[in-house]
């Protein structure tokens, strides 16, 4: 058996606590890449999983995603870098795809179609889909913002990667969704009242409903069945519980 060719790329992952999710993410990425797994100090076996799939492990205390992310590029050797997450996983198309792109040689960062995995269900329609910047030269580039980060390319210069997919198993359940819910609703209600944010009332009571209404009948999330009804309703809540807490802290600084 031949060797598998060294592929110019290094793929570049943060995790922590991710034994159950990270097998089926690097199983799906492409044959000779170079694997940099920055471990935030698990308590599970991510590190050891992380190993036994031949990647090059390192750790490193949370301290926010921008400055997290950062830190793991900086162990990436090679000339191209794939960033995802451990409970993100490449179709058998993107991983072709992007020999194809990286062929090209081109000073470009890429975005990729990401899509929602929701209650078992590949989702298609219904605000689900994004396009995260995820491809790009090594040292192109850095994270920023600590609560949604997102990599900002020196160049600005960017283009999607259409007909191939990352698929995001973003909850491992709706009792895993709840827990990121109610910590993440929170950040976004202290950063909002950091920044002197005043909430509006009437905003407050209308947007939740326009969430819900977008969601479910413009974006047609009635497409994807009960789980497109279901994520339509909990991020409506989403919507009005950030600002209940925003609110409250207002409140209780009065």
């Amino acid at each position: 058996m031949q060797p598998t060719p060294q592929l110019d790329l290094s793929v570049v992952i943060i995790a922590y606590n991710e034994e159950d999710q990270l097998p089926r993410c690097l199983q799906s990425l492409p044959p000779g890449s170079e694997i940099i797994v920055l471990d935030s100090l698990s308590q599970d076996r991510t590190a050891a999983i992380a190993t036994s799939f031949g990647a090059k492990v390192h750790q490193r205390p949370f301290t926010n995603f921008s400055e997290q992310k950062n830190a793991a590029l900086a162990y990436a050797s090679r000339k191209w870098v794939l960033a995802i997450d451990a409970d993100e996983e490449l179709s058998p198309e993107l991983a072709k795809l992007l020999a194809e792109v990286m062929a090209k040689g081109e000073d470009v960062a890429y975005r990729l179609d990401r899509r929602l995995v929701f209650m078992g269900r590949r989702m298609s329609f219904g605000k689900t889909k994004d396009r995260p910047l995820r491809l790009f030269l090594r040292g192109a580039g850095k994270y920023k913002g600590t609560i949604h980060e997102e990599y900002v390319p020196k160049s600005g210069k960017t283009e999607f990667l259409s007909g191939a997919v990352l698929w995001h198993y973003s909850y491992r359940d709706l009792s895993d969704y709840f827990v990121r819910f109610n910590r993440y609703t929170t950040a976004i209600a202290e950063q909002h009242a950091a920044n002197g944010k005043n909430p509006s009332f009437v905003g407050h009571v209308l947007r939740p409903g326009f969430e819900f209404i977008n969601r479910y009948i413009f974006r047609l999330g009635f497409l994807d069945g009960y789980p497109g009804y279901t994520y339509a309703l909990i991020s409506s809540l989403y919507t009005y519980v950030k600002y209940a807490k925003l609110f409250e802290k207002k409140a209780n600084k009065a």
